[in-house]
């Protein structure tokens, strides 16, 4: 039972303080931003075993950061992003969304 309080109040406090996480660059568009995020997926799938297992695991995850920092995007915070640019939050809880200028 304790664990599911700590939990809940977990997620009510990362809601409140916007702890979600946008992959951004400054200057590249929303659309540049989602193929690029797109691309690094792939690219993890291709060197993994994703075939086997359900979906993408810490490899992955891992591959896909690193992919996406060596184009000079960074992980921002919700409250450091520009007022200015469209956000697309992940469906999936904990994997950053991405973020962008307008088309």
């Amino acid at each position: 039972m304790k664990l599911i309080v700590a939990g809940a109040l977990v997620l009510s406090l990362c809601v409140l303080t916007g702890c979600a996480k946008y992959w951004y660059q400054d200057g590249r568009s929303f659309k540049q931003t989602r193929e690029a995020l797109a691309a690094c997926q792939a690219e993890a799938v291709r060197y993994s075993d994703v075939g086997r297992t359900q979906g993408l695991g810490t490899y992955e995850g891992e591959f896909v950061r690193r992919c996406m920092e060596e184009q000079g995007y960074h992980l921002v915070g919700e409250r450091d992003l520009p007022v200015r640019v469209k956000r697309e939050s992940s469906p999936v809880f904990g994997v950053p969304g991405v973020a962008g200028t307008i088309d």
